[in-house]
């Protein structure tokens, strides 16, 4: 064995020598030598094939049939040898393109590039990734390079790099393994969080995981670890997220994530140690995330819903301790170490279903302590670096609400900072940097204020452009900014004046921190403001038209807009043409009257109604009665026509530099009726609410007013309003003096308030309405000047106008006589030459129930206004109201009919003033949810609202008898009379009710 191994050695050294003494002899030559012949004898070998690049080429050829045989290191005498070639400078001739070269001998240049194994990624897009080209001289470096290059794209799992001779150079090919691609993504077992909440949190997380997206391990990973910590804020800190992998043939995957939500973690007792200045309920309040939820600041179900436990969450509330401690004076307060510790609960046998599950999980029991310190107060307040103001000391106690000794409070310190520095933006000062010291002395527990202040330069307006306004005209927008360009920057003024832009409605809402890019030039002390508007849909067109068996046929158009010609005027056109409403109304207001802030304008109306008492009643009631009230006769109904025509002018002016407004109006309107039955004629004959010589409705009421007012205006916006308020006060005079026949004195009060809600996006609206009316010199207002309530303009849960007094008149009524035996009297009477039998009736004495009108209106609205998405808001809200009579003596019967009724009936003793019932005097209330749907055309919201009446009218109303049972031949007469006009009516207001409108209550 040994002595094999060692010849086997002596065979390799002597091969090596006989290669180290033939590699200066190859090199040497610049061409092969030719191959020997082969001897007598021998076949010749059959010519090479040629060379294809999709085969495998050997690395050298066959040993047992060489084409040409090499020199071997001893020679052999009886074998003629081939001469080898003089070395010398000559070029090689180049090959031919037809003969294949040999292997191992090829040149050192790229033949061909190939790529297999790709699927997807185009072979012209891989060969523009690499920087090797065809015919480009061979270099393992850039190879090497190109095949980074080729994996730093993501895209494949593998890539391998083979190299083989070609014809002329090297055949480079790369054989890669493509990426999977995801086809779906799943989540089996998810409950608490939907997809669409996973996929806001991946794109917030910057997950990058999504389908037709190549599989990278990382990402699937990572997704899993973002779902892990979603579900514990979602209190599934014992959730556990496993991805499976499914492949898809050919190269596709499906990602499965396999979640397991195990229980739900409530936070269970929170046990606040070492507070003794503030009880653990006051402590546990200021832990926005995790107290439990109940009635706020009660004694009893404080702890009725315990909230979900999230330990990222945790650290929040500590903060929120710490400051609730230092708003009240505690500076050094901290909130130290915490404990949580969470155990099972539930799953006994006792359960009661949707009250008491008593389901098992688990609660986290927290255990939080704190280290409250002393209460401090402000000391010493030192300012530095304030040099544009003189005596900065009497500044602090408004700006900040402390003065020295006071409790320190870190509330108000933040209010002040932010006050303080409006207070240098108002003087121009932009870059104002304030930052205070705190020096807290524990012996004597005061804490002394250091404020030092870096004021910066103070900047004054170079130019104010604007961009966006396409309709609207540059001096629309700049006669409402308050500041111009020279001026010192205002940023109070700069901020009212955004406000007086947005209250025009002309453009989306302006935002103080997006509107407007401020560009500062720190040399020359000036700034360049550039405001951005985006136009709203100035005009508003609206046509509509329907037919009704009960409202009749109808056709209608309105157009307005806010912005005629983008000079900021209003135009507005309505029409109306049916057969019950024929209505036209034209108005046009200049809000800068002579380019002065003078707003004047006017508005021409003209209408004419058709009352069927019947059609009327249906449409309030929702039921067809036309046919019941049809027999009754047409003479016994309210049927009428009224006319109206009118116009009105007015003016008012802006106060300087304020949102104030001081105007006048007159107004002119003449109504008449034209009464189409006897029982309307009656009506507005006897029933006119005047006295003797006061005006009736049959000749026609003339009123001409005059209208002083104040307004008062700071909401945001007049479409979408968020934050504000606005005050109307105005009074109405008319009389006979100014032309018409109505003396009467309406004084009436209307506020807004609208302010930012509990959370971003929310808006808490409040409004309040008072009106009163009442005549003078011996006369009162008209029945239609009286107040009627109800609708979604007030009182949302109630009818239109269904809130008024309903009072009883005197008046004649007529009955059939019976006989003893309650039958029908009749005498015969010649009708047309005939003897007919009709019924015998006669006169009787009674009351008719009527809808009087208030003289005296109070409403109170509330809305709290949540923005869901988009123009989509939601609104709960609650109205209040009373509509009542305070001046009874308004109310007389006219003395002719009085008269003429107690002569004909003088046991019945009729009086002048109208019985009023009190009990439809009473404060009517409204509850329920809203939602508000904001129409850019029409520029006002579409509502559906439910709304419950907790404060209603429900009862019987009993008219008083004044029939006397002498004036009747009978009993059955009499007991007849009794159940026809003596009998309770029924006044029973909706409980609830759901409608659908577009306008706003307030």
């Amino acid at each position: 064995m040994l002595c094999r191994r060692r010849s086997s050695l002596s065979a390799l050294l002597v091969c090596l020598s006989w290669l180290a003494s033939q590699l200066p002899a190859q090199t040497q030559q610049p061409a092969a030598p030719k191959p020997t012949p082969p001897a007598a004898g021998q076949t010749k070998p059959a010519p090479a094939k040629p060379v294809s690049p999709f085969e495998n080429v050997p690395a050298s050829p066959e040993p047992a049939k060489p084409a040409a045989e090499p020199a071997k290191p001893a020679a052999d005498p009886s074998k003629p040898q081939a001469q080898p070639a003089k070395p010398g400078l000559e070029t090689p001739a180049p090959a031919k393109p037809d003969a294949a070269a040999p292997a191992g001998e090829v040149a050192d240049i790229i033949e061909a590039i190939e790529f297999r194994g790709s699927r997807r990624v185009p072979q012209d897009t891989l060969r523009a990734l690499i920087f090797t080209k065809k015919g480009d001289p061979y270099s393992q470096e850039t190879l090497s390079r190109d095949f980074m290059a080729l994996w730093n794209t993501g895209r494949f799992d593998d890539i391998r790099m083979e190299r083989e001779p070609g014809r002329s150079g090297w055949l480079i090919r790369f054989v890669v393994t493509e990426r999977r691609v995801i086809r779906s993504i799943k989540y089996d077992g998810m409950k608490s969080i939907t997809v669409s909440e996973i996929l806001d949190r991946f794109k917030e997380r910057k997950v990058g995981l999504q389908v037709e997206q190549q599989y990278d391990p990382n990402k699937v990973q990572r997704a899993a670890n973002v779902l892990r910590e979603y579900l514990a804020e979602r209190g599934r800190q014992f959730a556990t997220v496993n991805p499976d992998l499914r492949q898809i043939p050919p190269s596709s995957l499906e990602v499965d994530f396999k979640v397991n939500e195990g229980p739900k973690v409530k936070v269970g007792t929170i046990t606040i140690e070492n507070n003794k200045v503030f009880s653990d309920k006051e402590v546990i309040r200021a832990m926005k995330n995790l107290h439990p939820v109940g009635i706020p600041r009660s004694i009893i179900a404080e702890n009725l819903f315990a909230k979900t436990f999230d330990s990222t969450k945790l650290e929040e509330d500590k903060d929120r301790t710490r400051d609730a401690y230092q708003k009240r004076g505690y500076f050094t307060a901290r909130v130290l170490d915490h404990k949580v510790d969470i155990v099972d609960y539930g799953g006994g046998k006792f359960r009661i279903p949707l009250f008491y599950p008593n389901r098992p999980g688990k609660r986290a029991n927290l255990s939080i302590n704190v280290e409250e310190g002393k209460q401090y107060r402000l000391g010493k307040i030192n300012f530095q670096g304030v040099k544009f103001f003189r005596t900065p000391e009497s500044l602090f106690p408004p700006i900040f609400g402390m003065k020295e000794g006071d409790v320190f409070s870190t509330e108000k310190l933040r209010k002040g900072m932010e006050q303080f520095r409006k207070v240098y933006g108002e003087f121009g000062f932009l870059d104002m940097v304030p930052e205070p010291g705190f020096e807290p002395n524990p012996q004597t527990a005061t804490l002394d204020l250091n404020l030092s202040v870096d004021e910066g330069k103070q900047f004054f307006v170079r130019r104010i452009d604007f961009t966006g306004n396409s309709t609207t005209r540059d001096k629309v927008i700049r006669r409402e900014l308050l500041i111009d360009e020279g001026d010192l920057f205002n940023t109070r003024l700069w901020e009212v004046s955004l406000l007086r832009l947005n209250q025009l409605g002309y453009f989306e809402v302006l935002k103080e921190n997006e509107a407007a890019n401020i560009t500062r030039d720190t040399k020359n002390n000036t700034v360049d403001i550039t405001l951005k508007v985006k136009e709203r849909g100035k005009n508003s067109i609206q046509l509509s038209g329907g037919v009704s068996g009960i409202a009749g046929s109808f056709i209608s158009f309105g157009y307005s807009t806010n912005n005629f010609l983008g000079l900021g005027e209003t135009l507005s056109l309505d029409a109306q043409l049916g057969d019950r409403i024929r209505s036209a109304t034209f108005g046009f207001t200049e809000p800068y009257l002579f380019d002065k802030p003078i707003q004047a304008g006017f508005t021409v109306f003209y209408q004419r109604f058709n009352y069927d008492q019947g059609r009327e009643v249906s449409l309030f009631s929702g039921r067809n009665l036309i046919p019941l009230y049809n027999q009754l006769g047409q003479n016994n109904l309210l049927n009428y026509t009224s006319n109206g025509v009118g116009f009105s002018v007015y003016a008012s002016t802006l106060l300087k530099r304020s949102f104030a407004r001081v105007g006048i109006s007159y107004n002119y309107n003449k109504s008449s009726i034209k009464t189409l039955t006897d029982a309307a004629t009656n009506y507005f004959q006897y029933y006119n609410f005047q006295g003797l010589d006061g005006p009736n409705q049959l000749s026609g009421i003339r009123t001409t007013s005059i209208t002083p007012n104040y307004s008062y205006n700071t909401v945001d916006h007049p479409i979408t309003p968020s934050r504000g308020r606005s005050l109307y006060i105005s009074t109405m005079f008319a009389g006979s003096v100014l032309g018409g026949n109505v003396n009467m004195v309406e004084p009436s009060i209307d506020a807004k308030y609208f302010r930012r809600g509990f959370k971003p996006g929310h808006v808490i609206g409040m409004h309040f309405l008072g009106r009163f009316v009442t005549g003078y010199g011996g006369k009162a207002a008209p029945p239609f000047n009286r107040f009627y309530m109800g609708g979604e303009n007030d009182i949302r849960g109630f009818n239109i106008w269904g809130i008024a007094p309903l009072g009883f008149i005197p008046t004649q009524a007529t009955i059939n006589v019976l006989n003893s035996d309650g039958s029908a009297r009749l005498q015969k009477v010649i009708l047309d030459g005939k003897e007919q039998f009709v019924p015998v009736t006669q006169k009787m004495p009674a009351y008719q129930i009527t809808q009087l009108g208030g003289d005296t209106q109070g409403v109170a609205n509330f809305e709290y206004r949540i923005k869901i998405f988009g123009p989509v808001t939601l609104a709960p809200f609650f109205d209040a109201g009373i509509n009542r009579i305070s001046m009874k003596n308004q109310l007389r019967i006219n003395a002719s009919r009085l008269g003429d009724l107690n002569s004909t009936f003088p046991q019945a003793g009729f009086r002048q003033n109208v019985i009023v019932d009190g009990a439809t005097q009473k404060m009517r209330m409204s509850t329920g949810l809203e939602l508000q749907i904001m129409m850019p055309v029409v520029n006002a919201p579409f509502r559906l609202y439910w709304a419950y009446n907790p404060s209603r009218v429900e009862q019987f109303l009993q008219p008083p008898i004044v029939a006397d049972r002498s004036i009747f031949p009978n009993a059955a007469t009499f007991n007849n009379a009794v159940v026809n006009y003596g009998q309770p009516i029924p006044f029973f207001e909706r409980a609830r009710i759901f409608r659908f409108t577009i306008s706003r209550t307030f």
